[in-house]
């Protein structure tokens, strides 16, 4: 005997306009639901040009179904953080690609194949203000100890302490 249900996975927002500064990370919450009839196992990834900075946590989860009839405010529907982290550049750059929402029923229900839905997004990416965007807490440490270490010498050195390295 089979079994007919429906299936379906919806997602909100379903275009995302970004504009954002190179080397920083940016979080997104991205709902996905069920409009069909079964649980579905649902896998979230990005493509395209913004893949290669795009991270998706978690990037598989369970959804169980909207209940009858649909309506706002979504129920059962789960968030995923979107996590867009793009590269430092000189230039302003436009990136573009979907974070896409495939699923498939989950357990016994019979259906072959998957279904889904993608999230647009256009991102403009503009560079860092001045050079001092690159510089990391890091080396601003290293800088700070070395100027440290210097001006610790320079007083020793007042004080009338000298420093030799000799050999014997």
């Amino acid at each position: 005997a089979s079994v007919f249900g429906e299936v379906g996975v919806g997602v909100s927002p379903s275009k995302w306009q970004l504009t954002i500064q190179g080397g920083t990370t940016q979080p997104f919450d991205l709902l996905i639901f069920n409009t069909g009839d079964f649980p579905m196992e649902i896998q979230v990834s990005a493509s395209d040009s913004i893949a290669p900075f795009t991270t998706i946590t978690p990037s598989a989860i369970l959804v169980e179904p909207e209940p009858q009839p649909h309506e706002l405010p979504i129920k059962n529907g789960k968030k995923v953080t979107v996590t867009f982290a793009p590269p430092v550049k000189g230039d302003t750059i436009h990136y573009s690609g979907e974070v896409s929402a495939t699923g498939r029923p989950s357990g016994s229900a019979q259906f072959g194949g998957s279904v889904g839905v993608a999230t647009m997004v256009e991102m403009t990416v503009f560079p860092p203000e001045s050079i001092f965007a690159f510089i990391t807490a890091t080396h601003v440490l290293i800088a700070v100890a070395v100027i440290l270490i210097f001006a610790v010498i320079m007083l020793l050195r007042k004080a009338g302490f000298h420093l030799r390295l000799e050999r014997e």
